[in-house]
């Protein structure tokens, strides 16, 4: 369940400089917790890959800090890339943001 004020947002998503991982970054805004699982869904022409971090509380919002997916397992394209947080008391996921893969 979410409330109106709570929002999945991604801060970063691309192709770190050297060329291994694709990075990213978001955070939960409208609520401060820890412990939630924070699931970055990247979504191709032909496969799906995600990669999680857990939830950390800090002034403002919760964060889900950074996580990497290898170059390996995301096909040359545009993919889209969603933030979905889930904890006891609240479900939420982000816009989509797309990502191109060179």
């Amino acid at each position: 369940m979410s409330t109106p004020a709570s929002e999945a947002v991604i801060s970063v998503a691309g192709v770190d400089v050297d060329g291994l991982n694709v990075s990213a970054s978001g955070y939960v805004s409208g609520t401060i917790e820890d412990a939630g699982i924070c699931t970055f869904t990247f979504t191709g022409l032909e496969s799906e890959t995600s990669a999680t971090s857990t939830g950390r509380a800090n002034a403002s919002t919760t964060s889900c800090g950074f996580v990497q997916v290898s170059m390996s397992d995301l096909a040359r394209g545009s993919w889209q890339v969603v933030l979905a947080y889930s904890s006891e008391t609240l479900t939420v996921s982000s816009q989509p943001m797309t990502l191109e893969i060179p």
